[in-house]
Order: structure tokens, then sequence, then C-alpha cells
């Protein structure tokens, strides 16, 4: 899986790398809005917290704000870097690189959240850049390895294509009726063709997958808050051993990357991302 991008994947494996992620995506913003009171696997929530924080003058607010977008930036930025680079020999090795360093992040929140004695307000937006910056790591490293087919940290724009499959599907079921029972359910005649099951599919892995997880954090946050970030780091070492063990049975050498071209144009995610609000 780590071993190739974009559409030399199957929908399988789409699947299960968009679920997988997804369900970690959701646990560390839900974990992350309990115990700090930031999303953090979204920008949009993020810019409309400068703007009002800027508009109240309440500077420092909107500076660390602003510092959450950057961190996620930042985060894309150093992913798709790595990824990018040919220090590492084979395209596994690179992805578990990338992989083992958003680990890090979040075992630097862990540890910042376990030894801080007192609770401060800057001090949660210091460890919001920490989840930012792993967050944006993620998507950058799901958009490159899927080919800019999927997205894990944020559910807008999939709920939005949810809807228009739902429409392609409605067309098509009622055409199919129509032709059961000989009259004419729609008006005008273009015909619908039969959607892609396994697009919704893959629309839904990431819902369900982001929707469990955000619950198992949630839940985590409340009942073990010390350790709540330690089950998504352990998901994340795993991929990343695995990354690493599928690499080496993967090329020597690598093309230049195809993906990074088809990186910056989303389908399913011409929303944007989740318009969730910091408190």
């Amino acid at each position: 899986m780590f071993r190739t991008e974009g559409s030399d994947h199957t929908d399988r494996e789409n699947r299960i790398l968009a679920g997988y992620l997804a369900t970690i995506g959701g646990y560390v913003n839900s974990a992350g809005f309990v115990l700090i009171g930031s999303f953090t696997s979204h920008v949009t929530g993020n810019v409309g917290r400068f703007a009002n924080d800027l508009a109240s003058e309440q500077w420092t607010a909107a500076g660390a704000a602003l510092l959450m977008i950057v961190a996620f930036f930042v985060g894309a930025f150093v992913a798709s870097m790595m990824i990018e680079s040919h220090f590492f020999r084979r395209l596994g090795y690179a992805y578990s690189a990338a992989l083992l360093t958003q680990a890090s992040l979040l075992v630097a929140f862990t540890a910042i959240s376990n030894i801080a004695d007192t609770v401060h307000l800057r001090l949660k937006d210091m460890e919001a850049l920490l989840l930012c910056a792993g967050m944006g790591m993620q998507n950058s490293l799901v958009s490159r390895l899927s080919g800019a087919v999927v997205r894990t940290t944020h559910l807008t724009g999939v709920t939005t294509d949810i809807g228009i499959e739902a429409a392609r599907w409605f067309r098509w079921w009622r055409q199919s009726a129509s032709e059961v029972v000989r009259i004419r359910l729609a008006l005008g005649s273009n015909r619908a063709s039969r959607p892609s099951v396994a697009r919704i599919a893959l629309l839904g892995s990431i819902v369900g997958g982001f929707t469990l997880g955000a619950v198992l954090g949630g839940v985590g946050a409340v009942t073990l808050p010390k350790e709540v970030m330690l089950p998504p780091t352990l998901a994340v070492v795993v991929a990343s051993l695995y990354a690493f063990v599928s690499g080496r049975r993967g090329p020597v050498g690598r093309e230049p990357s195809q993906t990074s071209e088809a990186a910056g144009v989303l389908p399913q995610e011409r929303s944007g991302d989740d318009a969730g609000t910091s408190r």
C-alpha cells in the first residue's frame, strides 16, 4: 500500500487507508477539543476564530489562532517535502519516516500534558500547535498516497460528495423503477448511468471511521485524559512500521511523483474543510 501512489492503488486499498487514518483523525480531533478546547484536524474553524479575536482586539488569542493555521500548513509542508525528497531510496521508507514524525508530535503532546502542573490558556494553545501540525502531516500524506482521492481529517467535502452520490443513485433508481412500472417518473430525457459502488463505499469508510474515532476520542479524553493520545500514537506507529516493511519489498529508486499535480484538486473536497470553531 505504501509502495505506490495514486491510481496504482486499488479501491480496497483506498478504503482501508481511508477508514484507518480517518479513525485516527476523528480521535485526535475529538480528544483534542475535550482537553484543550480547540479543533485541530482542520483549518476553517481557526480562521473564524482568528477573525473574531482580531475584531474583538484580543491580539494574543488572535495570534494563537493564526499560529494554529500556520502549524497545520507547516505539517503538510514538511510531510510533502519528506515524500518529495529522494533522501529515502524507497517510497515506503519516506512514508514510514513521515508517519513516525507525526507519532512523535502526538508523544510530545502527551508529555507536555502530563508534565505541566498548571492549566493555562496559552499552554493549551501551544499543545494545540502540536496536534495541528500532526493533522496537517496526516492530511498531506494521505492525499499524496491516494492521488488526491482521500482526505481523512475533515468531513465537509466528503459529506458534500455523499449528497452528490445520493442524487446520482436516486436518479438511477428512479429510472430503473420507471422502466419496471412503464410510467415516466421524471421530466427530461437524460438517462442516468449506474453510479460507482466503490466511490460511495470509500466515502462511507471515511465518515464511518472519522465518526468512530471521534466517539472513542471523546470518551477517552473524559475517562483517561492523561493517556488518551496513546492509542492514536500507537496506531500511527503501526502504520509507520507497515510502511517500512512494505517499502523493503518495493523497487529501489524513485520516479518523480505524479500525485503532486493532483494534490491540489479534490473533487470530493471542493467544499473545503470543516467549519468547526474553537472554543
